[in-house]
């Protein structure tokens, strides 16, 4: 098992032990976040789309005149052209819908001058999960 799919398990647990404390909530939606984005670039190298293959196209093109890639966004970017290729627009089009509200729950969470409570940690941890499931079922 490489080290990133293990740091995602550990972090989808952790994400389910903050939430059942009842107080760590922006800290478990912050943890459901990084499990799940752990999990695609693990899932991405798993299929032959390396993580130094990606790290080196992110930084190629910070020096470039091109656009940047973002280190978060091209890796999902990857993730759902593949389950494209595995399945079809509509199924393409939720996983990225689900992961986007997943991002905005994390960004909320660790950006946003505002209370993180049970409700939204759930929703985050909820969606991580079906994430890796929609993704573990196509690829």
């Amino acid at each position: 098992m490489s080290h990133l799919k293990s740091k995602s398990e550990i972090n989808i647990s952790a994400a389910e032990v903050l939430l059942d404390k009842h107080t760590y909530y922006a800290s478990s939606v912050h943890c459901s976040y990084y499990g799940c984005f752990q999990f695609i670039r693990s899932k991405l190298n798993q299929i032959g789309i390396t993580y130094e293959k990606i790290d080196q196209d992110i930084a190629s093109s910070r020096q470039s005149e091109a656009t940047t890639l973002h280190s978060h966004l091209y890796p999902i970017k990857l993730i759902l052209d593949e389950i494209e290729k595995k399945s079809d627009k509509f199924y393409r089009s939720t996983l990225r819908n689900k992961i986007f509200d997943l991002k905005e729950y994390r960004e909320i969470s660790d950006y946003r001058n505002v209370d993180v409570g049970y409700d939204e940690s759930n929703k985050a941890f909820n969606l991580s999960k079906e994430i890796i499931k929609l993704i573990s079922s196509k690829i």
